[in-house]
């Protein structure tokens, strides 16, 4: 698993692959299962259409890890655009950002500069105080070289009083570690497994050890002294079992229905989102937009060698 989920990060770091694929009609059949849109009016129609199921959305335009001054800049024009976009249609106001996309791969100045210019347009749209609404903007955490400074943009954003959430990934061994300082100041924290892989001293190396992980940290952001500090969970998977008992510990623990959520990757495990409904789960989907959809849609494979099957009926349809 290890090996294959190194060589899809590998393919989706591919500029000639991403290019030859994104010229390719034959795989818009790949594009559609995971993208909510090739622009953010057709994003924004995918997440009215949620929306009317009960679903909530996070949205996220495309690109990462770019070195282009002139990409980065159309990057940050698109999220804030999102955020008025998401105002205008009576949307949660919950934006994903990657740090390499907004500039930290050219210049970590740029990218906190960039962070705050989308941070400010959010809290000019935002809506404080109303239970039925999250506004933040979700920092993603990418590989574990970021790690570090993508938690010091947290901390300026919420300085600056950015109503901001953060990415954390149970296959990190430091991630137990992360996670106190944002319960302690009742911020969010969505939990993920994690996409990417790296060196056993630093990271968990099993499926099994990775689950485990997971669980002890869901653990301790349904604590009741998270519950007290106004934190609030966001948990990140597709699998049943850690789902189904995090809504068991939920409800043990008296944590209303509201008081946390599920997110999952639109396009993934549509019969366990249904599940988590029925149950009275808070869903949100991770809505991805925009042109640079190989990428993100390789490693959606990563995550799942059966995911390529995908490829395989796209490039043979």
């Amino acid at each position: 698993m290890k090996l294959w989920q190194s060589l899809m990060i590998g393919l989706a770091r591919s500029g000639r692959v991403s290019r030859f694929m994104h010229r390719n009609a034959a795989t818009s059949a790949l594009a559609r299962r995971f993208v909510g849109g090739r622009d953010l009016a057709a994003a924004i129609e995918t997440a009215r259409v949620l929306q009317r199921r009960g679903v909530r959305v996070s949205l996220f335009y495309l690109g990462e890890y770019v070195s282009d001054l002139g990409i980065v800049q159309k990057t940050v024009a698109q999220k804030v655009a999102a955020i008025e976009a998401m105002a205008g249609a009576g949307l949660d106001i919950h934006l994903s950002v990657d740090p390499t996309q907004i500039g930290y791969s050219i210049d970590p100045e740029l990218g906190r500069r960039s962070a705050l210019a989308i941070g400010q347009a959010l809290v000019r749209q935002a809506v404080g105080g109303r239970n039925d609404r999250r506004d933040f903007l979700m920092l993603d955490m990418e590989d574990w070289t970021l790690a570090e400074p993508t938690l010091k943009l947290r901390g300026e954003l919420a300085a600056a009083g950015v109503p901001v959430a953060q990415t954390l990934q149970a296959y990190l061994r430091r991630t137990a570690a992360d996670l106190e300082p944002i319960i302690a100041a009742g911020g969010a924290v969505r939990l993920v497994k994690g996409a990417f892989v790296d060196r056993t001293t630093r990271a968990f190396a099993s499926r099994a050890e990775i689950d485990s992980n997971y669980r002890v940290l869901a653990d301790r952001m349904l604590s009741a002294d998270a519950r007290e500090t106004g934190f609030y969970p966001i948990f990140g998977t597709h699998d049943d079992g850690i789902a189904f008992d995090i809504l068991a510990l939920a409800m043990a623990r008296g944590w209303p229905a509201d008081g946390y959520e599920f997110e999952m990757l639109y396009g993934v495990r549509q019969e366990l989102q249904q599940r988590l409904l029925a149950e009275g789960a808070r869903l949100r989907l991770y809505l991805p937009f925009g042109e640079a959809w190989f990428p993100y849609a390789i490693r959606r494979v990563g995550e799942s060698p059966r995911n390529i099957r995908l490829i395989l009926r796209a490039l043979t349809s």
